[in-house]
């Protein structure tokens, strides 16, 4: 599947809606709903239902994963519309500033400072920053709001929107930006129909400081204090596929439980974010050659999303 880059650029706008300092006239309502302390919900027919497993053997971080929601057309479309009007409304304030920007330059020019800085950009509708309220189509899961929990397990079940979904990022279950890093550089994605519970296996994470206990991210983990930024901490993740074996809540016993199917996601870009990696390869599903994301199912590279 290919993201329309629109998509990526709704989701830069609810991310960041959510950090300190942007408001929203009215917050969306939230798409996903975790379902706890395994409360088996009736299945509605306009609601898919997102099942996965969080492992937590000793010695592994709490991690919250962000699933997108890939907008519509129709979503996309409003999107647009809306930020076009936006641009036009807020254009004479924001030329006014780019030719007073345009005077300080030049003064700063005629006293020989600032000769290596950049000159000034004219406003754009590319450039415009523009918060987006009529959709919630990115969002974390809450560490805590699990399904069941065992001794080196955590299960979530998530009411969610139908449609098509991407593995956008991770952040620590610490009270931080929503989104700590995102997978811009090769992730994966998957499909949630309407009425039933799709099982994504195990949703993998944590930080990349130090070398996980987790088997799947050991080698791409370890990298020590140089690898975080600022207030911010590299995370490794990956997916691991639901198979035969897989855990199962006795509260899902009798339920139609069906496993979900991953496909490889090209790379994309965001602004809102303290860090970028790429999810640790899934074996049949997502590999890389030297930068490029390949499908494992075909061989072939897939293409970005910018």
């Amino acid at each position: 599947m290919r993201l329309l880059p629109t998509a990526c650029l709704i989701a830069a706008c609810l991310i960041g809606a959510s950090l300190p300092g942007v408001a929203l006239a009215d917050s969306p309502p939230d798409e996903l709903v975790e379902i706890r302390n395994g409360a088996v919900p009736q299945l509605r027919a306009d609601r898919a239902y997102l099942l996965f497993r969080i492992p937590r053997p000793r010695g592994a971080n709490s991690i919250e994963p962000l699933l997108m929601r890939v907008p519509t057309a129709d979503e996309i479309a409003r999107y647009e519309s809306a930020r076009e009007e936006a641009y036009a409304r807020a254009l004479p304030g924001l030329q006014r500033e780019f030719e007073r920007e345009l005077e300080r330059e030049q003064r700063r020019r005629q006293r020989g400072q600032g000769g290596d800085d950049p000159p000034p950009q004219p406003p754009s509708l590319e450039t415009f920053q523009f918060a987006w309220d009529q959709a919630a189509n990115l969002q974390d899961v809450d560490f805590s709001d699990t399904f069941s929990r065992a001794s080196d397990e955590n299960t979530y079940l998530v009411e969610a929107l139908p449609g098509d979904y991407v593995l956008y990022g991770m952040t620590p279950s610490m009270g931080l930006p929503r989104l700590m890093v995102c997978f811009c550089l090769g992730t994966v994605g998957f499909h949630a129909p309407a009425g039933q519970i799709t099982d994504l296996g195990y949703i993998i994470g944590d930080i990349a400081r130090e070398r996980s206990v987790i088997p799947e991210l050991a080698d791409e983990t370890g990298y020590g204090p140089s690898s975080d930024v600022g207030l911010g901490v590299l995370l490794a993740g990956t997916v691991r596929p639901a198979r035969p074996g897989s855990s199962m809540p006795p509260e899902l016993a009798g339920a139609r439980v069906v496993a979900g199917e991953y496909h490889a996601v090209g790379r994309f870009l965001t602004p809102n974010t303290m860090g970028i990696n790429r999810l640790v390869p899934v074996p049949g599903v997502l590999e890389y050659d030297r930068g490029r994301v390949i499908d494992a199912r075909t061989g072939n590279a897939v293409p970005d999303n910018m």
